[in-house]
């Protein structure tokens, strides 16, 4: 089984967020690849298993490199060929009222345009409440961006990418 990891990161904090997915998914013997959003082919997607995608939260929306992305994505909107594929989300935002969930939605209406099956994070997972919500890890960075990524931040990524992988491993699509 195979994951991307598509993200943009404007401070490093997004890039931690998908170092710490990475790990779970490594440790359920997924082969991953991490890629910058702005270096990243669209039809990437299509030699993966999953698509995973991190953006930092940008006025309550996702980040611009996120977005150019995200519109290229359209050939395989319009051949369905991403279809049946796992996908999931993680953002990084200021403060609890900074957009996240707004970030975590948009992101997820466009895997499931593409037809993809979402994956979220269940409240009985570590990290849930203050490093991941229904929709995925999320970090709180302060509105500085200066707090990075907290412990509980990076254990609920570890354990998103764990789940991932299980659930990559029990579907077939």
């Amino acid at each position: 089984m195979k994951a991307i990891i598509v993200y943009q990161s404007a401070y490093g904090h997004v890039k931690q967020m998908a170092q710490s997915i990475e790990k779970g998914l490594e440790d359920s013997d997924v082969e991953v690849k991490l890629s910058v959003a702005s270096e990243t082919v669209p039809d990437d997607v299509l030699n993966y298993d999953a698509l995973i995608l991190g953006s930092p939260v940008r006025m309550g929306s996702i980040g611009d490199e996120m977005k150019t992305f995200i519109d290229r994505l359209g050939e395989i909107w319009m051949k369905s060929t991403a279809k049946n594929k796992i996908a999931g989300v993680f953002v990084s935002g200021g403060g609890f009222t900074s957009g996240i969930e707004l970030t975590q939605i948009s992101l997820y209406s466009t895997l499931i345009e593409l037809g993809m099956v979402l994956v979220g994070f269940v409240n009985d997972m570590p990290g849930y409440g203050r490093g991941a919500n229904q929709w995925g890890p999320f970090a709180q960075v302060g509105l500085d961006g200066k707090d990075g990524p907290g412990e509980e931040c990076l254990t609920a990524c570890q354990e998103y990418g764990k789940r991932l992988a299980r659930v990559m491993k029990g579907f077939s699509g």
